[in-house]
């Protein structure tokens, strides 16, 4: 090495220590904990008090029998900690299963077609406007190619965790004029990947299995149309049009189960999918509660005690999350939620890979009370978007319940250029309020596309709410409550305008009211 090279690797070594001395000065490093202080804050021999119990010490040494108290806190924490963490892939598993169940004609690269108020009141949030057609794939064996037409379709693709590569449709690249989409997974082989070209796209995802959604907006000519000319198929396989498996008013479960169920349907879940890095610790604590992947579930009663109690916490920890959200970015007016969106790192994005960190308390919360992401839901441009938002209490800061009476008030020239509606939720499912042995019963959904809506002089609407019968000529405006049940609404505006995101249009105000006629 030269004098000069020497001298200047000289002068930066320097200059690195005097940073270094000066941010020390400054107080950027913490203060280093004296003997005393260490000692002061456990006893060598005492109690040790905190949030989940008191702990005994002797000499330093768990007491005898304190060292069970100790796992079992540990092990319940982390029973919580995976509930919350398992809640798309249980619910989308339970979901692929449950077609299963139900339709002996159904398989992978197949469509259920969801029309009626019982096919959809087992789905997270499902909407009763749009004509539903969704279904599973799998790309274990070849990637899986959708040929999609052209027409009034807002779609995506997701994984089995609920993340997703991209969109399709009006929200699509391609503006509603046909796309052609190779869902590529994990396990694909290279071999079984098409080649890329201007009309084809790649899309990747991190599990075998893939699912998609079409939500169809125009007639039922349209509809039918669409439908007859979409593609589904494995790279590799001839391609056809797609295999329809129709709803016949069955119920079907998505939500995620309670109690010991949830935990099977998790090691159902976890032994039909790949393994994420991201994953493998939180594998690492379902081993210590009796659930490994590759093995029968067989957790010992002690196991099986916490899993319970740890699913019953887990759920109301996600309870909180929905109903008492605590992170920023994701309040509007008034106290409406950004149910996806707000800033990154806040509202649940299509991705929860940050530059830092994964976030999970924002997929805990979405995934709890709804199903499903994309960017054209979770990045929303204005004009094409689909805005959604929710609100848990009345303008009183009281919690909705079944049995008062409530009237929603929505102001007139709802920015959104293809329909805006408001659907009414059950707090506890978390689904389409199940009113169907009501009078008004079987309806949830008040919108521009609900035939008969009535509109006031002003151009504004009124939503009635309520275990009470409507007024006359007020039907079509009107969702009967239950008793004794909570519930929440969101409101959807698909083709939503700038208006809708910079606060100018003013979102809904919900009123209790003794009866209708006030």
């Amino acid at each position: 090495m030269n004098g000069k090279k020497t001298m200047k690797l000289g002068v930066l070594l320097l200059a690195a220590a005097c940073l270094t001395t000066s941010a020390w000065a400054q107080g950027e490093y913490p203060k280093q904990q004296t003997e005393e202080e260490f000692q002061s804050l456990m006893p060598i021999t005492g109690t040790v008090e905190t949030m989940a119990g008191d702990f005994k010490l002797d000499h330093s040494f768990p007491a005898p029998g304190e060292a069970d108290k100790i796992y079992d806190m540990m092990d319940h924490q982390r029973a919580s900690q995976l509930y919350l963490w398992g809640l798309p892939i249980v619910g989308m598993t339970r979901w692929h299963l449950g077609y299963v169940a139900n339709y002996p004609d159904y398989d992978y690269n197949k469509i259920v077609a969801v029309k009626t108020f019982n096919e959809r009141r087992g789905v997270l949030t499902a909407n009763e406007t749009t004509d539903y057609f969704w279904g599973f794939g799998n790309t274990r064996k070849s990637a899986v190619i959708l040929d999609i037409p052209p027409g009034l379709a807002v779609g995506m693709i997701c994984d089995m965790w609920e993340q997703s590569p991209g969109d399709y449709g009006v929200f699509g690249p391609n503006d509603g004029k046909g796309d052609l989409v190779a869902v590529v997974g994990p396990n694909t082989p290279q071999d079984m990947v098409p080649e890329r070209n201007d009309d084809l796209r790649i899309m990747e995802i991190g599990t075998d299995q893939c699912y998609w959604l079409f939500r169809l907006i125009g007639t039922e000519d349209e509809v039918k149309a669409f439908t007859r000319k979409l593609k589904i198929y494995n790279y590799g396989d001839e391609p056809k049009p797609v295999g329809i498996v129709a709803g016949r008013d069955k119920f079907t479960a998505e939500y995620q189960p309670r109690g010991l169920a949830y935990w099977e349907m998790l090691h159902m879940a976890i032994n039909r999918e790949v393994v994420q890095d991201r994953d493998r610790f939180f594998m690492y604590w379902l081993r210590q509660l009796g659930i490994e992947k590759g093995k029968p579930f067989n957790p010992t009663e002690r196991q099986k005690k916490i899993l319970i109690d740890g699913a019953e916490a887990g759920e109301l920890m996600a309870k909180a999350l929905v109903y008492n959200e605590r992170m920023d970015g994701v309040l509007r007016q008034n106290n409406w939620r950004m149910i996806l969106g707000g800033t990154w790192g806040d509202g649940n994005k299509y991705t929860n890979r940050m530059k830092y960190w994964d976030a999970i308390d924002p997929r805990s919360r979405y995934t709890y009370e709804a199903i499903t992401t994309s960017p054209a839901m979770t990045m929303p441009k204005p004009g094409k978007a689909q805005l959604y938002i929710g609100k848990f209490e009345d303008e009183d800061g009281q919690r909705l319940k079944g049995g008062n009476n409530y009237v929603i008030r929505v102001e007139k020239d709802v920015p959104a250029n293809l329909f805006w509606s408001i659907v009414i939720y059950d707090a506890d499912t978390r689904c389409i309020i199940d009113n169907r042995d009501g009078v008004a019963g079987g309806k949830a959904t008040v919108g521009s596309k609900v035939e008969g809506l009535r509109t006031n002089a002003d151009g504004s609407f009124y939503v009635l709410l309520g275990p009470d019968a409507p007024p006359k000529g007020w039907e079509a405006n009107h969702v009967q409550t239950l008793p004794g049940r909570g519930w929440f609404p969101y409101m959807r505006m698909y083709g939503a305008e700038e208006s809708a995101f910079n606060d100018e249009y003013k979102f809904p105000t919900i009123h209790k009211v003794k009866n209708f006629s006030e």
